[in-house]
C-alpha cells in the first residue's frame, strides 16, 4: 500500500511538473481530447456498419479502411511532415477530420463509412507523426519516457471512457450523435494546438521530392537500432493485426455478448494502461528502461513483446466477462509499456529534422502488415474460431520476443 501511495504521489508530481510547460500542456490536452473523440467515433462506426450488415467482414473492413492510408498516403505525408510547420499541420488535420465526421453523421450508405474512415485516417497519419516529432521539443531533456508514460496514462482513461460514451450515445440517441461528438473533439484539439511555441530545427538542404520522402528510409538504414526496431515492429504488426477486430467476434463466441460487452473489455484495457502509464511516468530518468541506444533497452522491448503474447494466450480461452476483464487489464498495462518503449526509442534515435519522416515510415510499414494479418486471420477465425487464432497469435508473439532478445545482442555488438 505504501508503494502504491508513493507511486501515486510521484505521478501527480510529474503531472504538475510536466504540464507546467505551456506548449506541452496544450499539445497533451489537444491530443487527449481528440483521442477521446476517436474512441467514441470508432464505436459509432461499428454501430453504423452493423446497422447495415451483421457480417464480421464488415467490421474487419472498417479496420482495413483505416490501415490502407499507410500504403496510399505515405508519399505525401512523408514529403510534407518535415517540410512544413508541424503546428499548422496539426490544425489542418484536426479541422479536416472534424468536417469528415460531420459528414459521417449524414452518410446513409455502407460504402460511405469505409471511404470516410479511409480519408480521416489519411489525416490522422498527418497528425500523429507531426505530434510525435514536435513533442520532444516541449519535454525536458531526458524525460521522454516519463512524458510518454504520462500521455499513455491519460489515454488509458480515454480508453475507459470513450467506448462507454460512444456506446451510450449510439444506443440511446443514435450513431449520428457519436459522430458529432467526435467532430467536436477535433475542434477542441485544433484550438489547443493553435498557440504552440515555435520550434527551431536545423535547416536541411532541400532536395528532390523523392529524396526527401526517402530521407526517413535513409535515417533508419543508417541506424542498426532503428533497423532492429522497424523489423521487430513489422513482424509484431503481422502477428497481432488480426487481434483487434477479432475481439468483437471473440465476445460473441465465448461470451455470447455484443458491442457493449466489447466496450467493457476496452475499459479494462484502459485501467491496466493507466497503471502502466502512471508507473512509467514516475521512473527516474537515470533508470530509463527502454533506451534504444543500449542492449538492455532493446532487450526490454523484445521482452514486452513476449509478455504481450503470454497475456493474449491467457485471454483466449476465458469464458466469463470478469476473467476476460482481469486479463485484459494486464494486457493494457503491457501494451501501454510497449507503446511507450517504441515511441521513446524512435524519438531518441531519430534526428529532429528527420523525426517526422521516421514516424511516417513506421506507420507505413505497420498499415499494410496489419491489413495482411487481417486478411489471413479472418478466414481462419471463421473456420476455427477466434479463440484458436488468439492462441496462435499469442504464441507467435512469444516466439518473436525470444528471437528479439538474441537478435538485439547481435545488432548491438
Amino acid at each position: 500500500m505504501e508503494f502504491v501511495l508513493k507511486t501515486y504521489n510521484h505521478y501527480l508530481g510529474q503531472v504538475r511538473r510536466l504540464s507546467s510547460h505551456r506548449s506541452y500542456r496544450r499539445l497533451l490536452i489537444g491530443s487527449i481530447v481528440s483521442a477521446l473523440g476517436d474512441r467514441v467515433g470508432y464505436i459509432a462506426f461499428l454501430a453504423a456498419v452493423t446497422s447495415h450488415s451483421n457480417d464480421a467482414l464488415a467490421v474487419a473492413g472498417i479496420t482495413i479502411s483505416e490501415m490502407l492510408p499507410g500504403i496510399v498516403a505515405l508519399p505525401l505525408v512523408s514529403l510534407i511532415v518535415d517540410r512544413f510547420d508541424k503546428r499548422h499541420l496539426l490544425i489542418i488535420a484536426d479541422l479536416v477530420r472534424a468536417a469528415l465526421f460531420v459528414a459521417a453523421a449524414f452518410a446513409g450508405e455502407l460504402w460511405l463509412f469505409f471511404v470516410l474512415g479511409f480519408v480521416s485516417m489519411c489525416f490522422t497519419m498527418l497528425f500523429e507523426p507531426s505530434r510525435q516529432a514536435l513533442e520532444p521539443h516541449y519535454v525536458p531533456e531526458g524525460e521522454l519516457t516519463q512524458a510518454n508514460g504520462l500521455r499513455q496514462g491519460f489515454l488509458s482513461i480515454v480508453m475507459m471512457l470513450g467506448p462507454a460514451i460512444g456506446g451510450i450515445l449510439a444506443g440511446s440517441i443514435g450513431y449520428e450523435a457519436a459522430f458529432i461528438v467526435n467532430a467536436g473533439s477535433f475542434l477542441v484539439s485544433a484550438f489547443m494546438v493553435s498557440n504552440l511555441d515555435p520550434v527551431t530545427v536545423r535547416d536541411e538542404k532541400r532536395e528532390s521530392a523523392w529524396r526527401e520522402i526517402a530521407g526517413g528510409y535513409r535515417t533508419v538504414k543508417q541506424s542498426p537500432a532503428l533497423k532492429y526496431l522497424f523489423a521487430l515492429m513489422g513482424l509484431f504488426a503481422l502477428v497481432i493485426g488480426i487481434q483487434f477486430p477479432l475481439i468483437y467476434v471473440w465476445v460473441h463466441e465465448n461470451l455470447g455478448g455484443g458491442p457493449s460487452d466489447a466496450g467493457w473489455l476496452f475499459s479494462a484495457v484502459g485501467i491496466g494502461g493507466l497503471i502502466g502509464g502512471s508507473y512509467l511516468s514516475t521512473i527516474p530518468k537515470d533508470k530509463h528502461p527502454f533506451d534504444g541506444t543500449t542492449l538492455r533497452g532493446l532487450r526490454n522491448i523484445a521482452i514486452l513483446s513476449a509478455l504481450d503474447g503470454v497475456i493474449v494466450m491467457l485471454f483466449a480461452p476465458q469464458t466469463t466477462m470478469i476473467a476476460g476483464m482481469i486479463v485484459f487489464a494486464c494486457f493494457g498495462a503491457i501494451g501501454t509499456s510497449f507503446h511507450v518503449a517504441i515511441t521513446t526509442a524512435f524519438q531518441e534515435l531519430s534526428p529532429p529534422e528527420y523525426r517526422g519522416r521516421v514516424f511516417s515510415l513506421h506507420s507505413a510499414v505497420q498499415g499494410p502488415l496489419i491489413v495482411v494479418s487481417i486478411a489471413l486471420g479472418t478466414p481462419l477465425a471463421r473456420e476455427h474460431g477466434a479463440e484458436a487464432v488468439f492462441l496462435v497469435s499469442g504464441g507467435l508473439e512469444i516466439l518473436l520476443g525470444i528471437v528479439g532478445i538474441f537478435w538485439a545482442k547481435r545488432i548491438m555488438r
